[in-house]
């Protein structure tokens, strides 16, 4: 094991037990959706739907293709160590794991928070959606003399094709159902603190940290440009 610690309880669950229940929180909440869907409001479907989308998006980002964490290291945070941090199997537990939990917790009080989860949903999709596309692009920059060609990253797909629609139909819903008010746009406050507090600050004190402990041992779909 990295830097030879003794394997604890979080190191293991750090590993592939909480991508699993990730995934299983994913097919709880879908059953749920179907279940439930005539009688939820539009806002509660779409968090809902956003619940079950959410964990095929690690998916692609951390298990298949693979190599997220590996581009956000290298390409965007030009780590010296980029298997180890700033992201690493820890800070991706903190912010994938914890961020289904928050969605399903919005879930939960979506009836009287309103449309002020929908602005999150909203700025979430097509925000995650433009990110994407960013570290895409610089991705190809940086690999492009490797023969990176294909405007695809781990996540891409995903962002586009799952979580771009849902910010979509968020935004939507905002213009077109008469109901919107001011005080809704508290919800970038959420968008903030899944930024801010389960991304961005896991990041810094890895950085800090620079400890490898919790490295990754693949790059995934960039190894073959790294050869």
């Amino acid at each position: 094991m990295a830097e030879g610690k003794k394997r604890t309880l979080l190191d293991w669950w750090c590993g592939k037990p909480w991508l699993y229940a990730t995934y299983a929180f994913g097919v709880v909440m879908l059953v749920a959706l179907v279940f439930n869907w005539e009688s939820w409001s539009v806002p509660q479907r779409l968090m809902g739907i956003l619940c079950v989308l959410l964990p095929l998006h690690v998916f692609e980002e951390l298990e298949w293709p693979d190599g997220f964490q590996f581009m956000m290291n290298k390409v965007i945070q030009k780590s010296d160590n980029p298997l180890a941090y700033p992201e690493n199997r820890l800070t991706d537990m903190i912010t994938n794991f914890g961020a289904e939990i928050l969605l399903i917790a919005m879930l939960v009080f979506t009836p009287i928070a309103g449309n002020m989860f929908v602005v999150f949903m909203a700025f979430f999709g097509i925000g995650e959606t433009i990110a994407h596309t960013v570290f895409t692009a610089a991705s190809l920059r940086c690999y492009r003399a490797a023969g990176m060609r294909a405007p695809y990253t781990p996540g891409l797909a995903t962002a586009w094709c799952a979580l771009l629609p849902v910010g979509i139909a968020s935004l939507h819903w905002l213009i077109t159902s008469g109901t919107f008010a001011v005080g809704d746009l508290w919800g970038i406050l959420f968008v903030m603190f899944l930024i801010g507090f389960m991304i961005r600050l896991p990041f810094i004190i890895s950085y800090k940290i620079k400890s490898t402990r919790f490295a990754y041992d693949s790059m995934g779909y960039f190894a073959r440009f790294e050869r």
